[in-house]
Formats: C-alpha cells, structure tokens, sequence
C-alpha cells in the first residue's frame, strides 16, 4: 500500500502545482495586458465645452458654406435656363436667316440668267447687224431689287 499512497501524493502534488502554475500564469497575463493598453483618464469636462463650441462653430461654418453652394447652383441653374432659351431661339434665328438666303440665291440665280440671256441677246443682235452706228440698247424687262 505504500506504493498507492505514495502515488496518490504524487497525483495530489502534481494538480496542486499545475494549479499553482495556472494562477500564476493567469496573474501574468492580466499584468501584461494592463501594461499593453493602460486606462486613459477622462478629458476634462472644461476641455469637452470647449470642443464642443468649437465643433459647433465649425458645424455653423459649414451650414453657411452648403447654402452658399446651394444658391449658387440654383444660380447656375437660372443661368443655364437662360442660356438654353437663347440657344433655341438663335436656332430659330439661324434656320430662318437660311431659309432668306435660300430664297435670296434663288433670285440672284434668276437674275443672273436673265442677265445671261440678254447679254446674249445683246451680243445676237451687235453680231447680226451691219451698221457701223452704236446703238443702245435698253432692255424693256423689268428688274427686281430686293433690299432685304
């Protein structure tokens, strides 16, 4: 039986110093986490208002910055509207003023063929005749201006 017993102790001292050694082990480890993140004392509550006008007056600052951007695009806006309206209506202005010229080619196109065909009739009539004498010659047709 002496050899139980002594095994017994044996077993008994060993949980005892593995229990020990766990304590220890545990204590160590709070030690070090306390050193790795020690606890920051409170601010202050002075400095707390103080920061707390301060953000204040910035969040203010800001109010004031974002309603001036927003007048400012509503400006823009006003400004583009505009400028939108005076674009259709120098489309307008263009498409007419092409149709003018349109118009106004056409003319001189009918004019420049009436003055080829009397000039031709012009130059028909100087080859075709036998007299030495100038004559004028006036052209009956009426001619168009148009001072548009």
């Amino acid at each position: 039986m002496s050899n139980l017993t002594l095994r017994r102790s044996v077993v008994i001292l060993a949980t005892v110093v593995s229990l020990f050694g766990g304590a220890v082990a545990i204590r160590a480890a709070a030690g070090w986490t306390t050193a790795a993140a020690p606890l920051a004392a409170p601010p202050d509550a002075a400095a707390l208002v103080t920061q707390l006008k301060n953000e204040h007056a910035h969040a203010s600052a800001l109010a004031d910055e974002l309603s001036q951007v927003a007048s400012r695009a509503q400006e823009l806006r006003t400004a583009l509207g505009a400028a939108n309206a005076k674009a259709k209506l120098d489309a307008m202005s263009a498409a007419d003023l092409a149709t003018q010229l349109a118009m106004a080619q056409a003319k001189l196109a009918a004019l420049q063929a009436k003055m080829d065909a009397a000039a031709a009739s012009t130059a028909g009539t100087k080859g075709t005749s036998s007299t030495t004498s100038t004559t004028a010659t006036t052209s009956t047709a009426p001619v168009e201006h148009d001072d548009d």
